[in-house]
């Protein structure tokens, strides 16, 4: 994917999110890493990585990009 395209649909998420999908895919932390790193239980950080890449995925789609057949 396009790099531009990808930070493009990562403005469209809360910073909450934005944070632990950051952590996750571009500095490798695990859930249980980012919730010891942000002080946060273990479900609140499962809660927004899920709802970060719901976002990202709508805002990807309607970028015009398509997901592979499941």
């Amino acid at each position: 994917m396009d790099r531009e395209r990808i930070m493009r649909a990562l403005a469209t998420v809360p910073e909450s999110q934005r944070e632990v999908i950051m952590l996750s895919y571009f500095e490798g932390y695990s859930q249980s890493e980012m919730a010891d790193k942000l002080g946060q239980p273990l479900g609140t950080i499962k809660t927004r990585v899920r709802l970060a890449m719901q976002k990202l995925r709508t805002a990807l789609e309607n970028d015009g990009y398509e997901r592979p057949n499941e």
